[in-house]
């Protein structure tokens, strides 16, 4: 009589042989920055960058092989499943990323995790200071981090809107985008390399534009990898206001920032509006709502924005301006590079700032936040809800997003979704105010505003984070993976019935 094993083996076999090509890849781009290390130290790197990444390296290469040899993936994936599988994958590349920062940087663990998580979340939250003095092998790494995981976001993505009924859909389910702004006429196969292929020459355009206006190489490759990821980590602590602040040596540095401005927002807009844009469908740009929604949002926020600030501090309306389009497009995309500290501008522009943390950017995209297409949805319900309040009883009201008609099934997935934000903001926000006295609720709740929005900097200086007690660092850990992954996936992950039914 065959003997059938537990449902929770099974579930936990499943998980760890979706590992395998997660852990390869991981393995392969840690070998990056040891080379590097090699050539910035004449083939003689220090052992405890030798040690950094080929010790993690090796770790995940030989795991990777040993899993796929003993396990392979199945063809079919339950939605439970995909949760637990998606989650999974993300822990993995979290804790295996910050065994760099432990062995390299004599970083405590939490600190470590929460900069690999950080990372391939593209949060771009850093426990990091001095910077500009680290090795270039570890600032690398940290922006491969992003690199890799605005790629994985897109390719999840992908699979999700391409596959129906299949293990893809229950992935694509997992990453949360309930709503898409259009699909690519393709096989997945055919939009992964399409998509893959705009992404590396987005980045590679970046690398170009920066170099052109006098970025090193080193510094444009770093930076190319954390915009179009819309990730934020910069190898240096000013992050993009060091060109600015060192204008002698960058006396281009207006154009830097608009180069990267414009980065950015290809990085918050849904990449299937950029396979469009690559086929010369400029209209692609505006003919949807979401679209429209995003023109709408930057050029407002950047009005109010600049009028704020302007007449807080005065000076030149142009730097203004400047400043507060860079700030804006930033947030939207949730980006978090800055020209000017995020907590140095009015009150008034602080408080749209942490709306605009939670909006974010498009669904299809490397952003984080709710979504722009969820805003547009629940202000489509809204309005139909307001209408009929003065129509006659049986009138039938159906809202539509260009053109289709919306089902209420995805009302109520976007209002969950909202409601478990607002619920982690709430508690989240509360806990880091009490275990952190000295900082004010206000800078408390844009702590954990800029974790679950994926954005990364808040009011709070880095150092002031750095000393925050390691339960609020928990808190940010778990915020930047719920942002990520929209929550529910974190919690069937840890609902021990999930992995018994």
């Amino acid at each position: 009589m065959t003997r059938h094993r537990p449902i929770w083996r099974q579930r936990l076999s499943l998980v760890l042989a979706y590992q395998s090509p997660v852990l390869s890849a991981m393995g392969i781009a840690m070998l990056l920055p040891l080379l590097l290390a090699f050539w910035d130290n004449g083939g003689r790197p220090p052992p405890s960058e030798f040690k950094g990444f080929l010790i993690p390296a090796l770790i995940a290469l030989l795991s990777g092989q040993a899993i796929r040899i003993t396990r392979s993936s199945p063809v079919t994936l339950r939605q439970s499943e995909a949760l637990l599988v998606t989650t999974a994958v993300w822990l993995t590349t979290g804790v295996l990323g910050a065994i760099p920062f432990i062995i390299i940087l004599d970083a405590p663990a939490i600190n470590a995790i929460l900069e690999s998580v950080s990372g391939f979340t593209t949060a771009g939250t850093t426990m990091l200071t001095g910077l500009d003095s680290l090795p270039r092998s570890i600032l690398l790494w940290r922006s491969i981090t992003q690199w890799l995981g605005g790629l994985g976001i897109l390719l999840i993505i992908l699979l999700v809107s391409q596959s129906q009924g299949s293990k893809a859909l229950s992935l694509l389910n997992a990453e949360g985008v309930k709503v898409s702004s259009g699909r690519l006429s393709l096989n997945f196969r055919h939009a992964a390399i399409r998509f893959s292929i705009i992404y590396i020459a987005l980045t590679l355009g970046q690398i170009v534009l920066t170099m052109v206006f006098g970025m090193s190489l080193f510094d444009a490759v770093s930076h190319a990898m954390t915009t179009i990821s819309t990730g934020g980590f910069s190898p240096h602590d000013e992050s993009i206001a060091f060109y600015r602040n060192h204008s002698q040596q960058y006396p281009h540095f207006i154009a830097i920032e608009i180069v990267i401005i414009l980065f950015m927002l290809a990085g918050g807009i849904n990449f299937y509006i950029l396979h469009r844009l690559s086929r010369r469908q400029i209209s692609a740009l505006w003919d949807g709502l979401e679209m429209r929604l995003l023109w709408t949002v930057v050029g407002g926020s950047t009005l109010i924005v600049t009028m704020i600030t302007w007449l807080a501090f005065r000076g030149s309306l142009g730097d203004w301006v400047l400043h507060s389009l860079f700030e804006v497009v930033s947030l939207v995309s949730t980006t978090g590079y800055e020209t000017m500290a995020t907590g140095s501008f009015p009150r008034v522009a602080k408080e749209l700032f942490l709306l605009l943390m939670i909006i974010g950017g498009c669904a299809g995209s490397t952003a984080g936040g709710i979504k722009l297409i969820r805003v547009g949805l629940l202000g489509k319900f809204l309005t139909r809800d307001i209408r009929k309040l003065r129509l006659p009883p049986h009138a039938v009201q159906v809202p539509t997003i260009n053109g289709r008609a919306i089902a209420d099934d995805a009302f109520r997935q976007a209002t969950f979704v909202l409601l478990l934000w607002l619920a982690y903001i709430a508690i989240g926000g509360l806990i880091v105010s009490l275990q952190a006295p000295d900082i004010s609720i206000a800078e408390a709740y844009s702590t954990v505003f800029s974790a679950i929005g994926v954005f990364g900097p808040s009011f709070v200086s880095v150092d002031r984070v750095i000393a925050l007690p390691d339960l609020s660092k928990g808190i940010f850990i778990v915020g930047m993976l719920a942002g990520r992954l929209e929550i529910l996936p974190l919690l069937v992950f840890f609902n021990p019935a999930a992995w018994r039914r």
